[in-house]
């Protein structure tokens, strides 16, 4: 005889239903925030809140509601949005997303910590009246950790810090060593053509070598988890740097040195780049290998291995450019992540991160050391005064140079069209 009490008379375990249980029908919120923020998301604007939506699921409209939002720690200034109604089965997208993160909490952290988001949605009929709660977790990084290329990869050209006060050291040593192998010391830029660039950088390569750095190896997984970085200054008072610093601190030499740098992320690696001719591409990021082969190959930019220059010895420059390329070429494509062009993103408004202190104490006066290492003579490239000469006028390696730029300009265009029109044909759909 069975009992009448929902177990088996055997194993005393309650009888399953046949028909699963439906979630009630309620208030709710629907929310999108950025996971990770820090001082360099401050400085840059970067949107804290994404999206906000209320969403009633019930079968009756409700009314006169606010949203109160506070955050623990109170890294973001508390908030409260009004509106008037949401009606029964609808929901309500929040235009006004505006939200001011603290500053001065943000510069003040040394290490990474959780902290929320907290949203409650009242009834202002009756204001003890919560209709929905809703924790978002967010993670604050210290003030001189980067995020990591999962997160706003862009965000890296903030810490290349080109008015760190060792950047004009290392410039100083630049222009000591063309100098020395009868070359003009002026830090110029592209003032004089794709040659005095590359001559430019091989200065800059040569003042960094004499500085005897050593590498240090960088957390597992940096280029997607982030890590803290050393600014400028620390690099040469430690010594010690990981491939990520060394290319924080080549790309703020370059751009010092009113120079073009990119950022290379492959798996697991970062090395550093640079423009020979005053150009950018047309995004701050860049996921097609084949542009950033195609313009190296125009002879247009160039790559190197920036770890090379912490070995413990003297690497020639157009060593570290052999290895550069060796890492872009075919048969590492696999490893290849994207490029950050720091022109670009600061086109973006993506500024470099303010000093530690406002007003950095006067370093002691210490002699440059000498520059003992032979600069690279540079490689023939491409003039850019060409682009300005008739056709009729050039040689015909001149021609040729020109006409596979044009190919090269129309090929990008054609790529960078069908990425804009996916990206508009993704918006229709979402709206």
């Amino acid at each position: 005889m069975t009992r009448e009490t929902g177990q088996s008379t055997e194993t005393g375990a309650p009888e399953k239903s046949a028909v699963s249980e439906v979630p009630p029908l309620t208030v709710r919120f629907q929310i999108s925030a950025a996971k990770k923020l820090n001082l360099a998301a401050f400085q840059n604007a970067v949107p804290a809140l994404h999206e906000l939506v209320i969403v009633n699921e019930t079968s009756s409209p409700i009314s006169e509601l606010t949203i109160h939002l506070v955050s623990e720690p109170p890294f973001v200034k508390p908030r409260i949005w009004n509106l008037e109604s949401v009606g029964a089965g609808e929901s309500y997208h929040l235009r006004d997303l505006d939200v001011q993160l603290d500053g001065a909490l943000l510069s003040r952290l040394t290490e990474a910590e959780s902290a929320s988001l907290h949203f409650e949605l009242r009834s202002r009929k009756q204001s003890d009246d919560v209709l929905a709660r809703h924790e978002f977790t967010v993670e604050l990084l210290a003030r001189n950790q980067w995020g990591g290329i999962g997160h706003l990869p862009e965000m890296v050209a903030a810490f290349v810090q080109p008015n760190d006060p060792a950047i004009d050291r290392l410039l100083k040593g630049a222009a000591l060593a063309l100098q020395t192998a009868g070359k003009s010391g002026s830090i110029d830029g592209y003032s004089q053509g794709s040659k005095r660039a590359w001559e430019l950088v091989s200065g800059i390569w040569a003042s960094v070598l004499q500085r005897k750095l050593n590498y240090a190896l960088p957390p597992a997984s940096f280029e997607h988890t982030g890590q803290k970085v050393r600014s400028p200054s620390q690099v040469l008072d430690a010594g010690l740097a990981t491939c990520l610093d060394l290319v924080l601190l080549f790309a703020a030499c370059l751009e010092q040195a009113h120079l073009n740098p990119l950022l290379v992320f492959t798996r697991g690696h970062a090395f550093v780049g640079v423009w020979l001719r005053d150009e950018e591409f047309s995004t701050a990021v860049v996921d097609d290998i084949t542009a950033v082969r195609k313009r190296l190959k125009l002879q247009e930019m160039l790559v190197f291995e920036t770890t090379l220059a912490a070995q413990g010895q003297v690497v020639g420059f157009s060593q570290a450019i052999a290895n550069g390329n060796r890492q872009l070429s075919e048969e590492e494509e696999d490893k290849f992540e994207l490029v950050v062009d720091v022109k670009r993103a600061r086109m973006s408004r993506i500024k470099p991160l303010a000093q530690v202190q406002a007003v950095v104490a006067q370093a002691p006066l210490t002699e440059e050391p000498e520059p003992a290492i032979t600069l690279e003579e540079a490689p023939d490239l491409p003039d850019e005064a060409i682009t300005d000469t008739p056709t009729s006028e050039l040689d015909p390696k001149d021609r040729l140079a020109r006409w596979q730029r044009k190919l090269l300009d129309l090929s990008l265009r054609n790529v960078q069209a069908g990425k804009d029109g996916l990206a508009a044909g993704r918006g229709r759909t979402r709206s």
